[in-house]
């Protein structure tokens, strides 16, 4: 790895970012703990909202409508879920020192990336190829939310 070990320097036996300055470490560190606290805060509001608002419905249409806002809330709330995971291994791998490092590669993920995207696990050399790669693959595509994979082919 490209980090460096350093002893009693404000962070006890964390590694220290060669290409990260901490202040930048800890604004996004911030800011991925202030979003995962608007998404823990929001999935409150809705379960209470959801109890609330069920109601038997009268007709097809009514319940046709109901089951169409019930499918978007779950699907909404699946990729939050999702996205709440990536961010509590974000603050899991700056508290570990291996925070900003490339999955597939290894090198240093760009101050500039981390702030657009502070969940980034690819560098965007290695994210441009992995895109490419799924996008080559329209047979099989992974869902990224649910991990599995969905075949376009048997249902055209």
């Amino acid at each position: 790895m490209k980090n460096n070990c350093k002893g009693d320097q404000g962070m006890a036996s964390k590694k220290l970012y060669n290409h990260l300055a901490m202040k930048d470490v800890e604004e996004l560190k911030t800011k991925l703990q202030t979003e995962q606290e608007r998404i823990l805060n929001s999935q409150v509001g809705k379960k209470s909202e959801g109890s609330a608002n069920y109601t038997e419905t009268k007709d097809e249409v009514d319940s046709a409508n109901e089951d169409i806002l019930l499918s978007s809330h779950l699907r909404f709330s699946n990729r939050e879920n999702f996205y709440l995971k990536k961010i509590r291994k974000a603050i899991a791998k700056i508290d570990s020192g291996d925070y900003g490092l490339c999955e597939e590669c290894g090198s240093e993920i760009s101050f500039a990336r981390l702030q657009a995207r502070p969940t980034s696990e690819m560098c965007i050399g290695c994210k441009e190829e992995s895109e490419k790669a799924e996008s080559q693959n329209v047979h099989l595509k992974a869902s990224k939310s649910m991990g599995k994979k969905i075949d376009l082919v048997t249902n055209i």
